[in-house]
């Protein structure tokens, strides 16, 4: 069936479109953290007479680094007719959709101490409040022992500050203070709670949602409240990924809600076989792994109707609490990248970073462009006389070329000319490109280094 449905689609079209699109292949690259740099002197006449633009306008189609799986991409595919499956095994060169033994539950933490080592992620202040809503609620210590308990819409201030702290968490709640090493707070309506009661809904000041499943798990690091939410992987955890639109569903887009859904838990599993000692969780809620807002995802739209559809195909990969589908090569999880949209066609994984994933390789992708609701199928930024010439570290900058690219089209080399002939050369991987040309944008940044023009604006 896939084979059926991917020559209907691609038949009589792609190579047009590659060569429409100036793709050319690319072989191999600079390594290193950075872009290599040269510089070159031709002296001409005619170079020297040449005009100094103000500014040079940068055009080019995508969004993101171009490594597996584009989601509008997969969109217009299922639009066309493909399941979840299909997508995943256009996408990702000789994976398998497998139904997968997992752990029932994965722990995400919400707020804390960034444990990658990323600059400007993570939480810094010593100090957050936690407020349960709607229902009621029981603190307990590590042992199982409830502290405190209550219902009715309640603040907990959760802190490490102070001279007794030495290492624990402190929370004060209804003029009471709790001081452990680790503290739980559970609420109504979840399977952590056995006294009944309405559903309630918790929320952290400065997390990225509120939270209707699980557990809260507080604990100390770094002098940083680390909270941490204990959920069910297949289904809560799922259930709040902000990832992709829930309302692509009502719109023939089945197929690849539940290619993200099989594609996120093959990534979550992965991450399941070893728990992360800087913050005791699995994942942090945000881009570095992956965007968990809990309800405000699963609650989408009027009376829920877009989380709803979300839920029903999440739901459609599930079993149980400890099997569901997901994404394999050679029968192991994987960890499957995936970004908004591509520029055409999708990048080898050693062209944007350094290792060959044999799974992550490029294909041929019209379907990013035409998908509706893209407006990144073609995007414009502006790179001013100053920034040019700051980047490419000439003079004056009277042209900007990209004079080679990688399989994707994603642009490779770039070629800057000043007024006297002298050119000055960068080269590096596809997301370096993406981030030293953003970087001196009037805007910051670049959307994604499928690059089909920059010329004098």
């Amino acid at each position: 069936m896939h084979a059926t449905w991917a020559r209907r689609l691609l038949a009589g079209a792609t190579s047009t479109l590659l060569v429409a699109a100036g793709l050319t292949a690319g072989a191999g690259a600079a390594q290193g953290s950075a872009p290599d740099r040269s510089s070159t002197a031709t002296p001409s006449t005619a170079t020297a007479l040449a005009a100094v633009p103000d500014s040079f306008r940068i055009a080019g189609s995508g969004f993101g680094h171009g490594v597996g799986m584009p989601q509008y991409g997969a969109y217009e595919l299922s639009r066309r007719g493909a399941n979840g499956s299909d997508v995943l095994r256009y996408y990702y060169t000789g994976a398998q959709v497998l139904r997968m033994t997992t752990p029932a539950t994965v722990s995400v933490q919400l707020y804390g101490p960034d444990p990658y080592a990323f600059a400007g992620y993570g939480d810094s202040s010593d100090t957050t409040y936690v407020h349960v809503t709607g229902g009621s609620w029981r603190l307990r210590t590590e042992q199982g022992d409830t502290v405190a308990s209550g219902s009715g819409n309640t603040r907990f201030k959760v802190t490490t500050a102070g001279e007794t702290a030495d290492g624990r968490v402190r929370v004060r709640v209804d003029g009471k203070l709790f001081e452990r090493d680790l503290l739980r707070l559970h609420w109504s309506g979840t399977r952590y709670y056995d006294a009944g009661g309405p559903d309630a809904l918790v929320d952290i000041d400065g997390s990225h949602g509120t939270y209707r499943h699980g557990r809260l798990t507080l604990t100390e690091r770094e002098d940083i409240p680390n909270v941490v939410n204990d959920l069910l992987l297949n289904t809560e955890y799922l259930y709040g990924l902000a990832e992709m639109p829930s309302s692509w569903g009502l719109n023939g887009g089945a197929g690849a809600l539940r290619a993200q859904a099989m594609a996120a838990r093959s990534y979550a599993l992965l991450k399941t076989q070893a728990r992360n000692p800087a913050c005791d969780c699995h994942l942090v809620d945000d881009v570095r792994d992956q965007h968990f807002t809990g309800w405000d995802k699963e609650n989408e739209g009027t009376g829920g109707r877009y989380g709803a559809v979300w839920k029903a195909a999440v739901n459609r990969t599930v079993d149980s609490s400890t099997s569901a589908l997901g994404l394999a090569y050679d029968g192991e999880p994987v960890a499957a990248h995936y970004y908004s949209s591509s520029g055409g066609r999708t990048a080898d994984s050693e062209d944007v970073w350094a290792s060959v994933v044999p799974y992550e390789r490029s294909v041929s992708d019209p379907y990013s462009k035409v998908a509706p609701g893209n407006s990144y199928a073609s995007w414009t930024r502006t790179i001013t006389q100053a920034q040019a010439a700051d980047l490419f570290d000439l003079p004056v900058v009277v042209s900007i070329a990209v004079t080679s690219r990688w399989t994707s089209g994603q642009a490779r080399t770039l070629v800057a000319t000043n007024r006297r002939g002298t050119t000055s050369t960068i080269t590096g991987k596809a997301d370096q490109i993406r981030a030293v040309l953003g970087a001196r944008t009037t805007a910051g940044s670049l959307p994604a280094s499928w690059i089909t023009s920059i010329r004098p604006s």
